[in-house]
């Protein structure tokens, strides 16, 4: 067997078995139960001392438990798998299967070590082993991921059409290949919505184990708690808002799944959002951080740093990792754009504000320089806290926008730019045209209008609501906006029509949220 698939295989084992330890004990779960508040597996000695799940704190007063004859039989056959490999003192690694040593002294152990705590404890030659297979488990992951995540037609992935026509087996062996539960398809669905539409508890359960976002809107910004409704799927319902669903969230035409209920599931949609401890934020952390590590995979740099030795910096580090690329301009490709800042705070310009509409990591020049041949910095050490002022933080909340698949800030949003037919200079970095704000305004998510909309006849096609607009915000209906240079007669501020000065729309971007026009 080669080092690479030893490491490989050693990594496997252990993400499996991290996978069937207790949340409790963190050791093998001994008679394992399934928590129904939370799905967390714990042993079920420890029930009887608990009053809230050890992992994500949620309460266990009226928390039920199931338990699985398969379960006991994936922790025995792990253990047996973890004896049987276990990691060579010496860091030899054999050509074949039966070359390779069984008899070593080193086996995965029952509680995962911090990587600080297994570098005290680890001799180094161990430790060269075990920094190896981390390497291998991140490529490992990523190869599994682009090869289950393979697109048909519709833009579906594989389990999409598992979770669809309901075959839990090939559900069950996809995820544990790696396939995201949040890929959407063409027409904006996930799995999450195929298993809801469908009625497949069994299938909610098992996705939701599995760092499933429950928020994630479909066409139409139907959510999977406004189907679960829509299907009359009130125990699943039931369910997803007990992992965080928002009852609240308004689709395209400003429906809630609590307006599409009856009275009686309203109230125990209530009831149960009220109790519950558990949010969707506090478990999509680690999801957060997979994305980030993804994110490192294929680094393309647009630089618009003045300094030369910033870009000869960046030319020689491109030579010393093979995933780091220079883009010569803005396109597509580009995921990083690098700025000249001070204290973490870069001046407004346009690259900066196409980098916060396309969702990109916008670094200070600080990552170049402290990235070495051996190492690239970190993203979330070096990115940008502000535009202008630490308060605009759009850089940020337009990355956790795009990992939470939500819609771009100006969804739902319809604009008219009056008389930016030629070249108009909002600061000494922003000069714009009509174009360049209708690429802003569309690659948010909104539209950009060709002609100003008549506030008496809005097409029924555009009668949207958009869809990041606070409750109680004066653009909590408005759907369409008249963008002048300089606000002047005649003005409108209507419920779902407003005219707004070009600043207004700037320090959106910049704060990426639809901000309160005055």
């Amino acid at each position: 067997m080669s080092k690479k698939d030893y490491n490989n295989l050693i990594k496997v084992l252990e993400d499996m078995n991290k996978c069937l330890f207790c949340v409790e004990c963190h050791k093998f779960c001994k008679n394992p139960v399934t928590l129904s508040k939370c799905f967390h597996l714990i042993c079920s000695e420890h029930l009887q001392d608990l009053s809230n799940c050890p992992k994500c704190k949620v309460s266990l007063n009226d928390c039920t438990t199931w338990s699985d004859d398969k379960l006991n039989d994936a922790v025995d056959a792990a253990k047996n798998l973890s004896a049987m490999f276990e990691l060579s003192k010496e860091n030899k690694f054999c050509d074949s299967v039966e070359q390779c040593p069984v008899n070593t002294a080193i086996s995965l152990p029952d509680t995962p070590l911090s990587n600080v705590e297994a570098q005290k404890k680890t001799p180094a030659a161990e430790q060269n082993i075990l920094n190896n297979s981390t390497i291998s488990l991140a490529s490992n992951v990523s190869k599994s991921g682009k090869t289950v995540e393979k697109r048909n037609n519709k833009g579906e992935t594989a389990l999409h059409i598992a979770c669809r026509t309901g075959k839990a087996d090939r559900v069950a062996q996809l995820l544990s290949e790696g396939a995201s539960t949040n890929t959407k398809d063409n027409a904006g669905w996930t799995p999450l919505h195929e298993v809801v539409q469908n009625g497949r508890q069994d299938l909610l359960k098992l996705l939701l184990r599995h760092n499933t976002l429950v928020n994630v809107p479909g066409q139409g910004n139907e959510t999977p708690l406004h189907e679960a409704i829509r299907y009359n799927h009130i125990d699943i319902a039931k369910d997803l808002v007990a992992y965080g669903a928002d009852i609240n969230a308004r689709n395209c035409k400003g429906e809630t799944p609590l307006t599409l209920a009856t009275h009686t599931i309203k109230a125990k949609l209530k009831d149960i959002a009220e109790k519950r401890f558990i949010t969707e934020d506090s478990l999509d952390l680690d999801l957060i951080q997979r994305q980030i590590e993804l994110d490192r995979e294929d680094i393309r740099v647009y630089c618009v740093s003045q300094s030369r030795a910033i870009t000869n910096k960046l030319k020689a580090l491109t030579k010393h990792h093979i995933n780091l690329h220079i883009e010569q301009k803005f396109s597509k490709k580009v995921t990083h754009l690098i700025v000249d800042a001070e204290d973490g705070i870069c001046d407004s310009s346009l690259e900066v504000l196409q980098g916060i509409v396309n969702n990109l990591w916008i670094l200070t020049t600080k990552w170049v320089t402290t990235s070495t041949n051996d190492n690239l910095a970190s993203f979330e050490e070096y990115e940008v806290h502000g535009v202008g002022t630490t308060t605009y933080r759009g850089p940020k909340n337009a990355r956790y926008n795009k990992y939470k698949q939500l819609p771009g800030i100006f969804n739902g949003c319809h604009f008219y730019f009056h008389s930016f037919n030629t070249k108009y200079k909002i600061s000494d970095k922003i000069e714009v045209t009509k174009a360049i704000l209708s690429k802003l305004v569309t690659d948010a998510g909104g539209v950009a209008l060709r002609r100003a909309p008549n506030p008496e006849s809005i097409p029924e096609a555009e009668k949207l609501v958009p869809y990041h607009a606070q409750q109680g915000s004066k653009l909590y209906n408005c759907s369409h906006y008249i963008i002048y240079k300089d606000m002047y007669e005649p003005l409108y501020n209507m419920v779902h029509l407003k005219a707004l000065p070009i600043g207004w729309l700037i320090e959106c971007i910049e704060k990426y949220q639809l901000c309160e026009p005055w």
